[in-house]
């Protein structure tokens, strides 16, 4: 069993996860980049991944389907194969959706909370059996502004965001005896490539019946492509500092940026008003 920390991190070909992943590996953590198809469409993420394995760093790319069970526990095998343990798992892995709510369809919602919701249960499914034995871990979820309100025209993303944040919390509860800790990363505005692979609602039809707002949606696209934030380098510094807090001080939640500081009233409500149901029924919060 290797003496350094171990991190899985998902959805780590690009952007925030793939910033975690190389960020990790460089401040005392043994890392894998779990991506989709690393000898297809990611081979230039594979490939740049084991170039910083070359030069030393403690990173390797592995193949990783959210939506897939058996890619999921193939990939948490070699990880505990290899190292013996996972001390960190970052359930980041995602797509965003922007459209009318109703032109969204049934095949398109199911295939994003698929990656999302269901994605994020594989994988905490697979990985906790082993957290669990050991008695120690992070579960990290990386979530967004939107998983606490709806934003414009994303209001279907904001939904499966919003699902991964109740798995979430529920684990804090589950785990806490465990000695396992959750965290959930909510993010704003963060500069990476989201923009370019979004997805657009699908039902042209339908969109086309609510006359102009229909466009709505294609014009908010290009609209944010143009806004600019902070760079996920910066989102990986925050879990790693939420990391090296000693167990029992890391929030459940955390913001990043100024657009997602606005839901921080938000959190602080709904933890207090959790607190108060949990004793209503009696159960301990964790």
């Amino acid at each position: 069993m290797t003496a350094k920390r171990v991190a899985l991190v998902t959805g780590a070909s690009t952007g925030i996860g793939r910033s975690v992943a190389e960020t990790l590996a460089r401040n005392g953590y043994v890392a894998f980049a779990g991506m989709r198809d690393p000898n297809g469409r990611n081979r230039a993420a594979r490939d740049e991944v084991a170039g910083l394995a070359a030069a030393g760093i403690p990173i390797e790319a592995v193949a990783l389907d959210v939506t897939d069970d058996a890619s999921v526990a193939a990939a948490v095998a070699t990880v505990v194969e290899k190292t013996g343990k996972i001390d960190v798992l970052l359930n980041n892995a995602g797509g965003c959706l922007m459209g009318l709510t109703e032109c969204g369809s049934v095949d398109l919602l199911r295939r994003l909370l698929d990656t999302h919701v269901l994605g994020t249960q594989r994988v905490c499914r697979a990985v906790l059996p082993h957290m669990r034995r050991r008695r120690t871990g992070v579960l990290a979820f990386t979530s967004s502004l939107g998983g606490r309100v709806v934003i414009p025209t994303t209001t279907l993303y904001c939904a499966a965001k919003a699902g991964m944040e109740m798995i979430a919390e529920g684990y804090k509860r589950d785990l806490a005896s465990f000695g396992i800790e959750v965290v959930i990363l909510e993010p704003g505005m963060v500069q990476t490539k989201i923009f370019d692979n979004m997805w657009l609602d699908d039902d042209t039809a339908r969109a086309a019946e609510y006359g102009a707002l229909g466009g709505v949606a294609r014009a908010t696209l290009e609209m944010v492509k143009t806004m600019k934030g902070p760079p996920p380098e910066e989102l990986a510094d925050v879990l790693l500092r939420l990391l090296e807090m000693p167990h029992g001080q890391r929030p459940l939640r955390t913001t990043f940026g100024a657009d997602a500081a606005l839901v921080d009233p938000v959190n602080v409500a709904a933890d207090e008003a959790t607190r108060a149901l949990h004793a209503v029924y009696g159960v301990d919060g964790g």
